[in-house]
């Protein structure tokens, strides 16, 4: 890598092939619970990191306005937006079939009224108008999708059939409520994720798994992670923690 210098990639184990091996050929399933508990905090921990790094985004193409063509920059700030929503949505709030990762749902008794309003409002938005087209949604304060099916007259017995559709991409109350509420909920389920972390190690030293037990799910980090570059992001972290990052397609 860079000089040929050599380095060798750890030992890795897929704790989730470990978690449906357990469900599906019987076993400890205080493990399989655990490991998916904790599986989908970070998961959903990631999400809303995303979506951070969206709003920063967002925050600086908005500032550096000057000189963008009007229609590409809202364009580019609806895309940042509509982005952040949907991971901050799908981190908190989605239900998920057996199939589905799900969502850590948020504790109302841990989020002041204000806030509450907050996650409320993104949630319907994301409900009414981008995951969806509800008919007139009236969303913080404006109707996000208008669709019109008309007749235009031009002339005595003469009509002109069309249609027209007017929706908001980009809107500055929304993104100032992400802006306040990403951080609340980050908080909320990087403690949660944190906490199921440290319910699973437990639970793994507890049922005093060998080696041998462990290794049965090795896996090839390289093909695993996907390239050398994934690999050394997601080992960078420390013992108990989470990592993530957007990774470019080559």
């Amino acid at each position: 890598m860079g000089g040929g210098i050599p380095f060798t990639l750890p030992v890795t184990v897929n704790l989730m092939k470990l978690a449906t091996s357990i469900e599906v050929k019987g076993g400890d399933k205080r493990i399989s619970s655990a490991l998916r508990q904790a599986w989908r905090a970070q998961s959903c921990s990631a999400d809303l990191e995303q979506a951070q790094g969206a709003c920063d985004a967002l925050a600086q193409v908005t500032k550096a306005a000057d000189g963008i063509d009007p229609l590409a920059l809202l364009h580019v700030q609806s895309g940042l937006l509509t982005t952040a929503i949907l991971l901050y949505a799908r981190a908190t709030a989605t239900s998920g079939s057996k199939s589905e990762r799900g969502s850590v749902q948020l504790d109302a008794s841990k989020l002041l009224p204000e806030q509450q309003a907050d996650h409320d409002m993104i949630i319907r938005l994301r409900n009414g108008a981008i995951g969806h087209v509800e008919q007139s949604a009236r969303i913080a304060g404006d109707l996000w999708h208008r669709d019109f099916l008309f007749a235009k007259g031009s002339g005595a017995g003469n009509w002109e059939f069309s249609s027209a559709s007017l929706s908001i991409g980009f809107h500055i109350e929304v993104s100032e409520t992400l802006r306040r509420q990403l951080p609340v909920a980050s908080a909320i389920v990087k403690a949660k994720c944190h906490e199921r972390l440290d319910k699973a190690i437990a639970v793994i030293r507890d049922a005093k798994l060998s080696d041998q037990d462990l290794l049965r799910y090795k896996v090839d980090p390289l093909e695993w992670f996907g390239s050398i570059e994934a690999a050394l992001m997601v080992f960078s972290g420390g013992p108990g923690t989470e990592t993530s990052a957007w990774l470019p397609l080559r």
